[in-house]
């Protein structure tokens, strides 16, 4: 089962320094030898210095190189504690199961309970939300806007790069955008979150790849664990863990207002009435 540790080391990976890469590269591959060993034979191994691993543990948010040991000692043993109830096989759909089941364990260990609430309560309070995904996450928008439509919340996704350009100067105050890429560094995407918060918008970002710029211009950021954690990350998607992040903010706004869920019962009761065919329909 792949840590919080290392799946937030995995998304910050493209804002590490050099040095930094070669002790992230070492900690990921050798997490349960970082247990018993040193700062200064770690610095030796990567051939780094002992300052810039403090630099490195303290941009994962450790105070130091202690407070990385203790954190990735804890994960371990739960980790191990799990993984001596998991069945033992080498089917191969249980190894497909198991690494989406460990995906959104990971992903799951990412999200922040403070942070989805105070989300919940921007989406609410949201003069207008737009969704901004690509092509390959068009059909999470798609159902997340139409999830909201549900509660009676307003909303409309865009993932044509046209749209979301000419959408993003429409952005004005009192605006959410939520943004659903794997990173947030795709020219279009990027473009428009900071249009967004420049027209004093706030952005919701889902994302798999964490970035001090990230930290610039997302007011919620939530980060999913990557599907190149996984063994089988080749016939992988990490839509998986999209939805599984969409469905918790789903829930979240569903748990904090009585009248959106009733309103979601009526406006299942519709949608039910509208799919269901009489049985006498079909008898010929």
């Amino acid at each position: 089962m792949v840590s919080k540790v290392i799946s937030k080391i995995i998304s910050m990976q493209p804002s590490f320094t050099m040095s930094e890469n070669a002790i992230s590269q070492y900690v990921i591959h050798h997490a349960e030898q970082i247990l018993t060993t040193t700062i200064s034979t770690l610095a030796e191994d990567t051939g780094t210095s002992e300052a810039s691993i403090n630099r490195f543990c303290k941009k994962l948010g450790y105070k130091g190189f202690n407070g990385l040991k203790i954190a990735l000692a804890q994960e371990n043993f739960y980790n191990n504690m799990v993984q001596e109830n998991l069945p033992n096989s080498s089917n191969f759909i249980a190894s497909i199961t198991s690494d989406y089941r460990n995906m959104i364990n990971s992903t799951a260990a990412l999200l922040e309970e403070e942070t989805v609430f105070a989300a919940v309560e921007a989406m609410r309070l949201a003069k207008n939300i737009n969704i901004f995904g690509m092509p390959n996450t068009s059909f999470i928008a798609r159902e997340f806007r139409f999830k909201l439509e549900m509660l009676g919340i307003r909303a409309k996704e865009f993932t044509d790069p046209l749209n979301i350009a000419l959408q993003a100067n429409s952005i004005s105050e009192g605006d959410l955008s939520i943004f659903i890429s794997r990173s947030i560094m795709i020219k279009d995407i990027y473009q428009a979150a900071t249009i967004s918060i420049e027209r004093g918008g706030k952005n919701l970002t889902i994302t798999s790849i964490d970035s001090q710029k990230l930290n610039n211009i997302s007011n919620f950021k939530f980060i999913i664990s990557d599907k190149l954690v996984a063994d089988n990350y080749l016939s992988l998607s990490n839509n998986m863990t999209y939805l599984y992040v969409t469905d918790v903010l789903y829930g979240a706004l569903l748990k904090s207002d009585k009248a959106l869920q009733r309103k979601k019962m009526s406006n299942d009761a519709i949608l039910n009435s509208i799919q269901t065919i009489d049985s006498r329909e079909l008898e010929y």
